[in-house]
């Protein structure tokens, strides 16, 4: 019940920093749940004879009852203070999409380290980078931004280290009510914008978190594999079921598992998860590992997991709840 409750107040900050983005509303808010709860908790009755409607005291108490059964007295200020963590968390995220890069010049030189394998496009290739500094600026530091590379001759590995000067674009935002927003798309996986260059140098390779590029050249070995052993489009179909790499997959497949009803399979989520931890668990058992040792490999191999799947919220949101399951 404590971690629902937690969990409830979580989304709760991140909606109102979203959506009401007023401070001011919260801590009133607070405030009033504390007098509240600061008046009826008073033993001696006494405090409120100058109270002229005493009945309105009486269903005043009356709430207090069902306050105290959706959010016990030693639960409240947890709830409070992860409201309003994941609240302000919103709103400095939100502060730094739309003032930090306000500012950005049309022509920029970026050193960058790259994070992500290429997608290639009929006339470009694109890539997520990021950011070291741009014009030797470093408060733009660890910022992402989708490079796109006019010329294709121009190839990138995952970790290189590169520098450039190239031109930057803002997303275009939502233009007609209902339509497609590529700017908040582009904001829910942290990319600020869109860098376009002709010419890349490339200054180290592998200059990156040693483990995540282990894990991205294990997800390339697995498409790679695939292309390898079967048809463009059953690789494609395979991949995205096991890594949920659907770049490559036409998009005729794709409406027909949406028209079919099925492209959850497509999608890996909470049932890749737990896959992965019945296998672990067969074959930890079989190996006659101790336990906790096996809680260890059990839940370094789900983290690995996750990135190897691109840390999609599925995923993440499965195997945060599978470790907590574990750990307890």
């Amino acid at each position: 019940m404590a971690i629902f409750m937690i969990m409830i107040a979580y989304i709760l900050g991140i909606i109102w920093g979203l959506y009401i983005k007023n401070i001011v509303s919260l801590f009133l808010i607070i405030i009033a749940i504390l007098l509240i709860k600061k008046i009826i908790n008073f033993k001696n009755m006494k405090q409120y004879k100058k109270i002229e409607d005493y009945k309105k005291f009486r269903k005043l108490k009356n709430l207090n009852k069902y306050i105290k059964i959706l959010i016990p007295n030693k639960r409240l200020i947890l709830i409070l203070i992860t409201f309003t963590i994941s609240f302000t968390y919103i709103c400095i995220l939100e502060k730094s999409f739309k003032t930090k890069y306000k500012n950005i010049p049309e022509k920029i030189k970026i050193e960058a380290v790259v994070i992500s394998n290429v997608k290639q496009k009929e006339y470009k290739d694109e890539y997520i980078i990021k950011i070291n500094a741009i014009d030797s600026n470093r408060k733009y530091n660890r910022a992402h931004l989708k490079l796109s590379i006019n010329n294709k001759k121009n190839k990138l590995e995952y970790g290189d280290k590169i520098i450039f000067t190239g031109e930057f674009k803002e997303p275009e935002a939502q233009r007609n009510y209902g339509g497609f927003d590529y700017k908040q798309y582009l904001k829910t996986q942290k990319i600020y914008g869109i860098v376009t260059t002709n010419k890349i140098e490339k200054i180290e390779k592998g200059k990156y978190n040693k483990l995540l590029i282990l894990i991205n050249k294990i997800n390339q070995k697995i498409v790679d594999n695939s292309n390898k052993i079967l048809e463009r489009e059953e690789a494609s179909l395979l991949t995205g079921i096991l890594i949920g790499n659907k770049e490559n997959l036409s998009k005729d497949m794709q409406e027909s598992f949406r028209n079919s009803n099925l492209s959850h399979i497509l999608a890996v989520s909470g049932a890749h998860v737990t896959y992965v931890i019945l296998g672990l668990t067969f074959l930890l058992k079989k190996s006659k590992t101790n336990k906790k040792i096996s809680k260890i490999i059990t839940i370094f191999l789900l983290i690995i997991f996750i990135y190897l799947t691109g840390e999609t919220p599925s995923v993440i949101r499965a195997c945060i709840m599978a470790i907590y399951i574990i750990v307890r």
